[in-house]
């Protein structure tokens, strides 16, 4: 049998893989600031994230990290997380509206100037003839 051991990304600490990666005391640490956001988040449901991480001393990348992956409830509306590009807080996806739009104008103005290569010629099997 195959012990797969890493070491712990946040503390350094070597321990045995598992699908967190991350070691026990590391977990332990991230369940003990997930409950305080959850306690909290159950008596103030309004709570914007910024605050909620100087509340509770939550890392708030962690707590994006979360929020981002949708590990609280859609309830708690005013959870945000900063845009990927520009850093503006959004509630969903990746991108905001500003950057997508951004993006799309640039890749749309790609498309246009790159002229298109089709395949005709290049390879074709209309005129072979099969053989059995």
């Amino acid at each position: 049998m195959e012990i797969h051991t890493a070491n712990c990304p946040k503390c350094g600490s070597v321990f045995r893989q598992n699908l967190r990666n991350l070691c026990n005391t590391c977990i332990q640490e991230e369940n003990l600031f997930y409950d305080r956001c959850s306690n909290y988040l159950w008596k103030h449901p309004t709570t914007h994230t910024r605050q909620l991480s100087e509340v509770t001393d939550t890392p708030m990348d962690l707590l994006t990290d979360w929020v981002r992956a949708g590990k609280f409830p859609s309830t708690y509306s005013q959870l945000d997380y900063p845009c990927e590009s520009c850093h503006s807080p959004i509630y969903a996806g990746r991108l905001c509206h500003s950057c997508l739009g951004t993006f799309r104008t640039a890749a749309l103005d790609i498309q246009t100037r790159v002229p298109r290569h089709t395949a005709t010629g290049l390879f074709s099997i209309a005129g072979r003839a099969k053989s059995y």
